[in-house]
């Protein structure tokens, strides 16, 4: 053992001591390793409990739409910051007090100083006040909310903080609802403040006027429903469109009924609070003449018969919904010789007379109405021909009582009767009439005084009319066809614009009149081509007006049914004008109310698109219809055509006088600019004048004539 002890040597011994020291140190860092992590791990969760604290916070201020602000006495530093939901940024702001001011709206200066003030000297720990603060180039309403955090011993702040929120919407919609309020009572409106449920909650004083009540009150909490007579809010209606109009009557508190119409939407304040706002209008008067007017439209002025238009309707109602009927064509003879001899004061009386013969045999059973001139027609529903020959004839004999003696002679009226069935005869509106028309010749040729049913061999007899329209149709496709103007003179009889009418001189069967050629190309589909000629006319007129004189006059085109409502109209139209290099405002297109009974919405989607391109639009033949009081409201046309019909007999007749008159006040009151056409006679200017027209078309001025010779007379001689 000795020997063994003695044998080892000192570098053996170094060697284990280093070993250990190793092994101490190894382990002492092992321990400090560990004890680091553990603190790390426990710094990291303490940083982000502070983390989740602030996006926390930083949430909540977004939420809010708050931003947070510090102010620190002793750098006297104000430090805003806004925080974003989606990013990690933070806009901030800093500045002192001084810097601040300069951005407050001067009239708000003094208030913030004050409540600052107020704050900062002990007086208020809390601060709250709203003022204006330029943002970029505008100011916005600012809402600033603080607290004081620590004071000095003097009591002075040392610390404050706070948030601040823009409220200039909130602002707007504070400003909006006062106006909404001072509009609502000021209103010559009547108007009322429903709840969702349709309880009243509130009304102004024209409403309080228009029903008749003493009071307000006794109106507040009554269900808005309970003050109409016949219609009533649709509940369904206003929750899903957020809006209803409708017209209803009201009863009033002395007992009288008006027409109102009514408009009722939702609104929301910027709180999202829902109430309703309904606005009322009396349309009484409205109504009582629109009646009026509906019923002399609707009528012959002179036998209180149905007029041409309204029997056209009425045709269009039974062939649309197929049901069978007879068409009677009533032409009296003898009525021309009446009228010359005896004069037109007994022409209208034997006219009344066979009007009112006419109501007695077939009224009971059909509609009957004057045609035109001394021309009738009957439509009678569920007859058959035969028996309706048996009663034409008992007309007839009628008719032929009555004996109109003039001087030594005696005058006396007869008939000649068509008869034509739908459908048997024809399944369309102009084919039936047709047969009925040409039926009603045969009885003429056949002798007169007389009643016949349309045969089908009488179309062998209408041949020239075939021929006719094979004639037609090559004219159009040939572009042969003429094209006059007829002028428009203003009350000093100056030239301030003209009417583009189409004139057909065949080689065949010479000149045709409009009447006769325009329905037969409406029949077969050529009146849109005969419209755009016109517009051609028309803009080579005007472009020759402008080289030639300097300047020119606005010319009106008339378009067809057919053609306004083709979709590619407007277009073409357009086309026309700029290929001619002529504004579209220097055509005026003239239009009957027939396209708006086709097909109303696909009307009034064309006649957007031309108004929006330029052109001028006009409805013709105002005042011989029924429905054209409706299509204004449907549109706003620039230019209304009066028909003649209401202006003939203006001088001889002063209901036909007052009617005219109330008629172009109406359309004035609408701003829209009125054409009376028909002026024949020099003793129609003084009514024209007492009226204010604006423009006159007629034989007394001037009859349609070729272009040329139209801009020989306009360049050569005065106006009239």
């Amino acid at each position: 053992m000795a020997d063994d002890t003695s044998s080892s040597t000192p570098s053996n011994d170094h060697a284990a001591l280093l070993e250990r020291r190793l092994k101490r140190e190894r382990a002492a860092r092992e321990q400090a390793e560990a004890l680091l992590v553990e603190k790390m791990e426990s710094l990291y969760e303490t940083l982000k409990q502070s983390q989740n604290a602030q996006k926390d916070l930083e949430l909540a201020l977004w939420a809010s739409q708050e931003s947070f602000w510090s102010w620190k006495a002793q750098c006297d530093r104000m430090e805003i910051r806004s925080f974003s939901l989606h990013s990690e940024s933070v806009s901030t702001w800093s500045g002192t007090l001084i810097q601040l001011l300069e951005r407050v709206h001067e009239d708000d200066i003094e208030g913030l100083q004050f409540h600052w003030s107020m704050a900062l000297h002990g007086k208020r720990d809390r601060i709250e006040f709203s003022f204006r603060l330029k943002l970029d180039e505008d100011f916005q309403w600012v809402r600033l909310r603080g607290r004081v955090l620590e004071r000095g011993n003097a009591g002075e702040a040392l610390h404050i903080v706070g948030t601040t929120k823009d409220i200039t919407q909130q602002r707007k919609a504070e400003q909006s609802f006062h106006l909404m309020a001072s509009a609502f009572a000021s209103s010559r409106e009547p108007m009322l403040v429903l709840s969702p449920d349709l309880v009243i909650t509130e009304c102004n004083d024209a409403f309080i006027q228009l029903i008749g009540a003493m009071v307000k009150d006794q109106w507040v909490g009554l269900d808005f429903n309970h003050i109409f007579i016949t219609e009533k809010v649709d509940k369904a209606q206003l929750a899903s469109d957020k809006q209803v109009r409708f017209e209803s009557k009201i009863k009033t508190q002395s007992g009288e009924i008006r027409v109102v119409d009514i408009s009722v939407a939702l609104f929301e304040t910027y709180q999202q609070t829902s109430y309703l706002i309904a606005t009322m209008r009396d349309i009484s008067d409205r109504k009582r003449n629109e009646a009026r007017l509906r019923q002399l439209a609707l009528h012959d002025e002179l036998t209180g018969l149905s007029n041409r238009n309204f029997l056209r309707e009425s045709i269009t109602g039974l062939v649309e919904s197929k049901k069978p009927f007879v068409l009677v064509f009533i032409d009296l003879d003898g009525f021309k010789a009446i009228n010359d001899n005896a004069g037109h004061e007994r022409g209208d009386i034997e006219l009344q007379r066979v009007g009112a013969q006419l109501t007695a045999m077939f009224g009971p059973i059909g509609e009957v109405g004057r045609w035109g001139g001394d021309e009738f027609i009957a439509v009678l529903p569920s007859q058959t021909c035969e028996k309706i020959a048996e009663k034409s004839q008992q007309l007839i004999h009628h008719i032929e009582e009555d004996v109109v003696s003039v001087k030594s002679s005696e005058l006396r009226l007869s008939a000649s009767i068509g008869i034509a069935d739908f459908p048997a005869h024809s399944d369309s509106i102009e084919g039936l009439i047709q047969c009925a028309d040409a039926a009603m010749y045969r009885a003429k040729e056949l002798g007169k005084g007389q009643a016949f049913i349309y045969e089908p061999g009488l179309y062998e007899s209408m041949t020239q009319q075939v021929s006719m329209v094979n004639d037609l149709r090559r004219t159009v496709e040939n572009h042969l066809l003429d094209f006059y103007i007829q002028g428009k003179y203003d009350l000093n009889g100056e030239l301030k614009g003209g009417e583009v009418l189409c004139r057909w001189i065949s080689g065949l069967h010479g000149v045709v009149s409009p009447a006769v050629f325009i329905p037969i190309a409406e029949e077969q589909k050529l009146d849109s081509a005969i419209g755009l000629q016109a517009l051609e006319a028309a803009c080579d007129y005007i472009s020759i007006m402008e080289s030639q004189q300097g300047e020119s006059i606005p010319l009106s085109v008339n378009i067809s049914a057919n053609q306004m409502l083709d979709p590619n109209f407007p277009q073409q139209a357009l086309k026309i004008c700029m290929n001619n290099s002529v504004s579209p405002e220097y055509i005026e297109l003239e239009l009957t109310e027939s396209v708006f009974i086709r097909d109303e919405k696909a009307a009034l989607r064309a006649l957007n698109t031309l108004k929006e391109n330029g052109f001028r639009l006009s409805l013709d033949d105002f005042g011989s219809g029924f429905s054209s009081l409706s299509y204004l409201r449907s549109f706003q046309f620039e230019v209304v055509k009066v028909d003649k019909s209401l202006i003939q007999g203006i001088h001889l007749d002063s209901k036909a006088n007052a009617l005219f008159n109330g008629l172009i006040a109406m359309l004035k009151s609408l701003q829209i600019e009125v054409v009376a056409e028909g002026v024949e006679l020099e003793s129609y200017l003084p009514f024209m004048q007492q009226a204010d027209i604006q423009l006159m078309q007629g034989f007394y001025f001037d009859k349609p004539m070729p272009y040329d010779q139209f801009l020989a007379r306009h360049t050569s001689e005065p106006n009239r």
